[in-house]
């Protein structure tokens, strides 16, 4: 258990690259919305922060099965409900199916006309969850979101999903030509709030202090400059 009255006291923090909330910047710095407001809360608490970026499920897992585990960004979706103790709010995804500007020329309408199409989805992610559990029958997962976005672009998926700050986040960083990309229909259903959060079992004396720390700039405007800043809801 992490000694919380010790300034030097190391908190686990772990993340993956999500652009622009998470990623790296020319200099290997570690930047984006997200960073820069756990920053402001690592401020306040004072702590020196053991900082891990993993691929998105073995963060998952390590937040799922490791006391005093920070996690961000993550969804808070109702199957995650009872599994993480919720921090704060970062922001809201809108998030959408896409596929190439030459693919389905039929509109559609409702999500589940999207069940006989090939899907990539990132493995642990709040829309992997989703699509499982509704039974959708040509998932395929894959360990980052630039997977997908690549089995897009070689015709081994019909579509994937993202919102459009990400999406062109990605292709941009795989130098894909983003005009390509076409938003199929709004998956309002996988639409969620992101949070920082703690693993369960973690010492309540931690959790208070890093909630505490989030009202604070929530409060006093740091949280809505950044917003802001960024772009986000």
């Amino acid at each position: 258990m992490l000694n919380t009255s010790s300034s030097i006291a190391k908190q686990l923090v772990v993340t993956e690259i999500l652009p622009p909330y998470q990623f790296y910047q020319e200099n290997t710095a570690l930047s984006g919305f997200s960073v820069e407001v756990m920053q402001e809360i690592f401020k306040i608490t004072g702590d020196e922060i053991d900082l891990q970026v993993f691929p998105w499920a073995r963060a998952y897992k390590t937040a799922l099965n490791q006391p005093n585990t920070l996690i961000f960004s993550l969804s808070r979706t109702k199957v995650r409900e009872n599994l993480f103790i919720w921090g704060g709010k970062l922001m809201r995804e809108d998030i959408y199916a896409w596929c190439l500007q030459e693919k389905f020329k039929t509109p559609v309408t409702d999500i589940e006309q999207l069940k006989k199409y090939k899907l990539a989805v990132t493995n642990s992610s709040s829309t992997a969850q989703y699509f499982q559990q509704e039974d959708y029958p040509f998932i395929y997962t894959v360990v980052s979101p630039e997977q997908s976005l690549q089995m897009l672009y070689l015709n081994r998926v019909d579509f994937i999903t993202g919102t459009k700050s990400t999406l062109v986040a990605r292709a941009s960083k795989l130098n894909l030509e983003v005009s390509r990309l076409k938003k199929i229909i709004p998956l309002s259903v996988v639409n969620h709030d992101l949070y920082f959060a703690f693993s369960l079992n973690s010492d309540k004396k931690i959790v208070t202090k890093y909630t505490n720390a989030y009202k604070i700039i929530e409060k006093n405007g740091t949280l809505d400059k950044l917003r802001n800043k960024w772009q986000v809801q």
